[in-house]
């Protein structure tokens, strides 16, 4: 179920996203100790004019002047998209160079969405790897080194989903080094990092080279996910390049959306005040779980998500041992094949809930030791 990379696609060659495929219907269900969310939920009571949603640009605001002050760019700097997975195919876009190679290299393990839009965009995708080895998360480069000279650009997520893990900087001083001297564009799916503001792991990196586009939205840090409010920050002429992508396949921004996101953006810093709080909160109870029964597992340094060791094929044990308790988190599997015996844990949900699930989670680990035993 991992992301399914290869050549340009269409029609019935289209590859779905097979963690969507497996997640939507289980979400669906309402599984009452849900473990599976990646972003943050906040709960943001937001009051917006009704009449306003539907007239925003009546107004002739410009909601890339919002993004443009919170991050310290100039306005042509940025284009506002439908979230990040829209930002994403239209950073490729405006990466892949007017006459080089339509390949893209993809860091996994990734999320589909990461690895296989280019595929619908007409390219080649090809992967480098940064582990996935766990308690090992460096950048293989001598694999990046050997796609260089065959790729147009390279995408990746530096607070990597699903480890939640942060690029080293040295690997990133390295990669922007490298990429910009083989002139390949780089687009870094972002949408985590702002759970890293304030501290020394926050390093966009838009501001680390003149060839990398930074995508990011709402979703994960800010909990407003079902907005789908987006944006990409880049060099001026690169950033045009992704509005003339944006103008092309939508038009326009959806004006409701804009409306809400108008009334967030003065507030976005109590979300990830929340987000800090959750971490604090409820990180130490899942560590104390899995010490219970016999897991030695380090988290992430920043953010609200990270990959748990089990003994087991996830998806049969979410199936066998979770559905049955109600229990729902992520298999590591879907992000790379080698991560099949993992789990992918969330911990900024409520925190009533958090602990209710709890001993939820630690019975599901007993039920796996069980059977392994019986094995």
């Amino acid at each position: 179920m991992e992301p399914r990379l290869g050549g340009p696609v269409s029609g019935d060659g289209v590859p779905p996203v097979d963690y969507l495929s497996w997640y939507i219907p289980r979400l669906q269900e309402n599984r009452p100790h849900d473990l599976s969310q990646s972003g943050f939920e906040y709960d943001w009571n937001l009051d917006v004019d009704n009449a306003k949603m539907l007239g925003f640009w009546e107004s002739g605001a410009n909601p890339a002047e919002w993004v443009a002050e919170r991050y310290g760019v100039d306005v042509d700097q940025v284009c506002v998209t439908h979230g990040v997975c829209q930002a994403i195919s239209l950073a490729i876009l405006a990466a892949l160079p007017e006459d080089g190679p339509r390949v893209v290299g993809v860091e996994m393990p990734s999320f589909a969405v990461v690895s296989q839009c280019a595929r619908l965009l007409g390219c080649e995708v090809i992967p480098f790897h940064r582990g996935p080895n766990p308690g090992d998360w460096r950048l293989n480069r001598d694999e990046l080194l050997d796609i260089l000279p065959r790729v147009g650009a390279i995408a990746l997520t530096p607070m990597m989903n699903p480890s939640g893990e942060m690029m080293l900087k040295e690997d990133e001083d390295w990669l922007i080094e490298v990429t910009r001297d083989a002139g390949v564009n780089i687009v870094s799916d972002e949408v985590y990092l702002d759970a890293s503001m304030g501290t020394e792991f926050y390093r966009p990196m838009y501001l680390r080279g003149e060839n990398v586009i930074s995508v990011n939205s709402l979703t994960k840090c800010y909990g407003l996910g079902p907005l789908r409010f987006g944006w990409a920050i880049g060099p001026a002429k690169m950033i045009q390049d992704v509005r003339n992508a944006f103008h092309n396949l939508q038009g326009m921004a959806s004006a409701p959306s804009m409306a809400i996101a108008e009334a967030a953006f003065p507030r976005l810093d109590e979300a990830l005040d929340a987000l800090r709080a959750a971490r604090e909160e409820n990180l130490p109870k899942l560590i104390d779980v899995l010490a219970e029964n016999g897991i030695v597992w380090s988290p992430p340094p920043i953010g609200i998500y990270g990959l748990i060791p089990i003994e087991t094929d996830a998806v049969q044990a979410m199936a066998e041992h979770g559905a049955p308790l109600g229990l729902l988190a992520t298999p590591g599997g879907m992000f790379h094949k080698d991560l099949s015996n993992h789990l992918r844990i969330a911990w900024g949900g409520d925190a009533d809930a958090f602990e209710a699930a709890m001993p939820v989670l630690s019975q599901f680990l007993k039920s796996i030791q069980e059977e392994s035993t019986e094995a």
